[in-house]
């Protein structure tokens, strides 16, 4: 038999702005650490991600670049750099006008880089992946409360997206439903949706199709 471990994501803003400044500081100091690529200003947060293969490591900055075409809210803007010999060069680019909460690789062997934002009335969650010598986005969902994670035994990653429901003008979960994703080692296989209540059994599209 399988065990598994649920973890949930926290939504915490401060934390996470702390996080990122410890993490620049880090990186931007003096004594060593790779050059800022972003001007100091405009820098929301920076991560090193550790791939697989001759790339090594990757570096994540997130700066905001001024506003959007409609001349009304601030552009954000997610870039992947790969480190070689101490230099750094673009790879990849990624732009939204929503707002930075957190971002972290996910896992240690062959990580994703796992992102939150918040635009509108929705956390906009969103994962990258570096597949076949690229960055690609692999998932992209809107939610209003914090997604969950869960492993097996064999450290098989699931991510489980819930979409509560308004009761008593209050969104909550137990009567809503959760569609959950499974990592393939290229991209998350979608396997279904489910009561909220029974959203752990949703293990396989046949285990999910099943529950009702």
């Amino acid at each position: 038999m399988k065990h598994f471990i649920v973890r949930r994501l926290v939504l915490c803003l401060g934390l996470t702005l702390l996080i990122s400044a410890e993490l620049i500081a880090q990186e931007t100091g003096s004594g060593g650490g790779l050059p800022r690529i972003t001007n100091q200003k405009d820098l929301v947060a920076a991560v090193r991600w550790r791939t697989i293969g001759k790339e090594g490591h990757l570096r994540c900055e997130v700066s905001e670049q001024g506003t959007d075409g409609g001349g009304n809210l601030p552009r954000r803007v997610l870039s992947i750099f790969r480190e070689d010999d101490g230099k750094l060069a673009k790879i990849f680019a990624f732009e939204t006008a929503d707002s930075l909460l957190n971002v972290y690789p996910l896992g240690d062997h062959n990580a994703r880089l796992f992102t939150t934002w918040v635009g509108g009335s929705a956390y906009h969650v969103r994962v990258f992946a570096f597949v076949d010598g690229h960055v690609k986005k692999v998932l992209d969902e809107g939610t209003k409360i914090a997604p969950e994670f869960l492993y097996d035994d064999q450290g098989l990653e699931f991510i489980l997206i819930s979409s509560p429901v308004i009761e008593n003008g209050k969104w909550a979960s137990a009567n809503g439903t959760t569609t959950v994703f499974k990592w393939n080692g290229r991209s998350y296989d979608k396997l279904g949706t489910a009561p909220w209540a029974k959203r752990l059994q949703c293990l396989s599209q046949e285990s999910c199709a099943s529950l009702r």
